[in-house]
């Protein structure tokens, strides 16, 4: 018997890789990105900025292993941010500059479709 298993898209500017994600991977990257957003908020408000810690996310899974990066103190706000994602699956080695933005809506989209 073979298990379904939800493909995520992770969309950039060349193109895109999907990859499984669990329900409960989705929603961990979802609250990684929700911290970042925060921080991206705090550290662009203000005339002084206020330094922010960078944002890690590790997320491993069977034949999955998926890292986000992202230094919210070079970002002017979450509009322009931009985040390093690293992918790798059996067949599969990824290392690209992805919107913070797009992430953020391909995420949200993929998580309402698991419900």
């Amino acid at each position: 018997m073979t298990t379904y298993s939800p493909q995520f898209a992770l969309n950039f500017a060349t193109g895109s890789a999907s990859f499984p994600l669990s329900a409960e991977g989705a929603r961990e990257w979802h609250r990684a990105l929700q911290t970042l957003v925060e921080r991206l908020k705090v550290g662009a408000s203000g005339p002084q900025r206020q330094p922010q810690a960078p944002i890690e996310f590790h997320h491993a899974a069977p034949n999955l292993y998926l890292e986000m990066f992202c230094n919210p103190n070079i970002w002017p706000g979450p509009h322009a941010a931009k985040v390093l994602v690293m992918l790798k699956t059996g067949a599969l080695r990824l290392s690209i500059e992805v919107e913070f933005s797009r992430l953020q809506e391909d995420l949200s989209q993929y998580l309402e479709s698991l419900r």
